[in-house]
């Protein structure tokens, strides 16, 4: 709690600065690249973004922005660990109220200048916490990724046992949680991974859906691990006991401990799509570097070992890229954290053939 609410006063007063300097800060492309550099278009959360989230959502700082298409004409944005203003929390000696994720929808299709929110989860005026953390066992609950499959939404979430050092933490385990009334509400499901054997290579991941098969690229907990694989038919997405894994060239079934790297480490949070401009499935991932693009002729490679488009400094302290699945022709946009001032953007990568 203390390193979160440090973290947000220290952006709130230096969020605007760091907004002006990062957007002018480009690195060249490099020659053979098929993307980049990545550009900040609009900051989409906290004081004086282009949404109003404190007045319409309570938000005043919030990090991830996990988005995914709901197949009925609208993307979801799942959030991490939020705060607000709260006079309660004073009594307690916190500025900040502390609610560890919330949801915000959007139907802008014109990303050039940014994405605007159009609804949200909760009572007006107010983005509900989504799912409620045991604070006697983990510290919060953490959305990952996110699909629409079998008329319902998805969402994989991780419960942080506990902060390490930067880039490091350990979860106690991951789980599947559903929604039946687009994002509104959540329920867990008997779908859980321990922190241990082989489901330690998926307490985070992302979602990709080819059909009616939905793949997860799977990775431990923190920034430092490989990415593995694993995919299900939809129609039995809630059952981990018909999830195939990625072995050695071939599909595994119920075994997670089987899996093989499809990606190299350190690899923190990431997305996977497939983009039609290239004509290849792509991904963007956290490194320490910044952020990686790789890209593939199949879901499960072989993947490219990746190019920087986002170095670490250029924004500074960001992490979590999260393509947006309304994505056009040569201008992919992905939503992005920042740490200092601990907000979400939207940002444009150009592609190149």
């Amino acid at each position: 709690m203390t390193r979160r609410l440090h973290r947000l006063l220290l952006g709130l007063v230096v969020s605007t600065l760091a907004f002006a300097l990062t957007s002018t800060l480009a690195s060249p492309a490099q020659a053979g690249n098929v993307a980049g550099p990545a550009s900040i278009v609009n900051r989409l959360t906290g004081p004086f973004a282009m949404n109003d989230t404190i007045g319409r959502y309570n938000i005043v700082g919030t990090d991830l922005g996990v988005i995914w298409d709901n197949g009925r004409g609208e993307i979801l944005t799942a959030f991490g660990d939020t705060q607000s203003f709260n006079g309660w929390s004073l009594l307690y000696g916190q500025l900040y109220y502390w609610r560890s994720n919330v949801l915000l929808r959007s139907t802008d299709r014109n990303l050039a200048d940014g994405m605007t929110f159009t609804s949200h989860a909760g009572r007006p005026g107010h983005a509900k916490r989504l799912l409620k953390p045991n604070v006697r066992k983990e510290v919060t609950i953490i959305p990952t990724a996110g699909v629409a499959a079998n008329g319902k939404q998805y969402m994989t979430v991780m419960s942080v046992k506990r902060w390490d050092s930067p880039g490091i933490w350990t979860t106690n385990w991951s789980g599947l949680v559903v929604s039946d009334d687009n994002g509104e509400n959540w329920r867990a499901l008997n779908a859980f991974r321990p922190n241990g054997g082989g489901n330690k290579k998926f307490q985070m991941g992302a979602f990709l859906k080819v059909g009616k098969t939905v793949y997860y690229y799977g990775t431990p907990d923190g920034r430092w691990g490989s990415v593995y694989l694993a995919r299900v038919d939809e129609k039995d997405i809630e059952n981990l006991g018909k999830w195939d894994y990625f072995s050695y060239g071939r599909w595994v079934r119920n075994n997670p401990g089987a899996a093989t790297p499809v990606m190299g480490a350190p690899t923190g949070e990431m997305s996977v799509a497939w983009n039609d401009y290239l004509g290849k499935y792509i991904s963007l991932a956290s490194q320490d570097i910044g952020v990686t693009l790789r890209t593939a002729d199949k879901p499960w490679g072989p993947w490219t070992s990746g190019e920087l488009v986002a170095p670490s400094a250029d924004p500074y302290t960001g992490y979590a890229p999260y393509i947006h699945p309304w994505s056009k022709g040569s201008t992919l946009y992905f939503t992005y954290s920042i740490s200092i001032g601990y907000q979400v953007y939207l940002m444009r990568l150009p592609l190149k053939r």
